[in-house]
């Protein structure tokens, strides 16, 4: 199968390749999809995101994985994909909710310069509300090895360090698998790409 891999906010493609690498042993076409933040708005991205789909997807099936706001950019590209979806979203880490680190931060001028469009949308709850629900197979992948206790931001939810479980869901019937890791490492870990290549197997049944 194809596979697009969508890199997080203030990433680059190269947070992908120890995964890609795993990915294409097991005989998947991999690819990467690069954007920076700070320097396009949440549509520009998609749009390009979009385009570089329809250019080299072809005929074949293909699935997509972001990690964090990669796998919202994907989310918000499902409907102009809707001619040719993909077999499957796998979204590593995703905000699916206004996280709360993200508001926090809304008012640091770093964060504000590092992150603009696309950091002010994931503040935004009223953003999510846009964004279009999945009608693809999706599986979510999140991690818990986050601090928890009364000096974590999370309490005693489980989280990634970055966003917490709750933040990720999709609803009752997007399933979330549980991993015991942090949010910038997750795509590193052994058990995520095992699961990833199950789920890609089943998609091709």
């Amino acid at each position: 199968m194809r596979l697009l891999l969508i890199h997080g906010m203030g990433r680059t493609p190269l947070s992908l390749a120890l995964l890609g690498r795993r990915i294409s042993r097991q005989r998947h076409i991999v690819r990467y999809f690069g954007y920076a933040a700070f320097q396009e708005s949440f549509d520009q991205i998609v749009g390009r995101l979009v385009a570089t789909i329809r250019a080299t997807a072809d005929q074949h099936p293909y699935a997509l994985i972001g990690h964090s706001l990669g796998g919202i950019l994907a989310r918000a590209a499902l409907p102009a994909l809707a001619n040719m979806p993909p077999r499957h979203l796998v979204m590593l880490a995703p905000p699916n909710q206004a996280p709360l680190l993200a508001r926090r931060l809304r008012k640091h001028l770093l964060y504000q310069l590092m992150t603009r469009d696309c950091g002010g949308k994931l503040t935004d709850q009223a953003f999510y509300e846009t964004l279009p629900q999945p009608t693809i197979h999706t599986t979510i992948i999140a991690g818990t090895a986050g601090p928890r206790g009364h000096w974590s931001p999370f309490g005693d939810q489980p989280n990634d360090g970055v966003v917490a479980v709750e933040e990720t869901r999709l609803g009752s019937k997007t399933e979330v698998i549980l991993v015991p890791s942090v949010h910038t490492l997750i795509m590193n870990s052994a058990q995520v790409t095992r699961t990833i290549c199950e789920l890609l197997r089943d998609s091709q049944k």
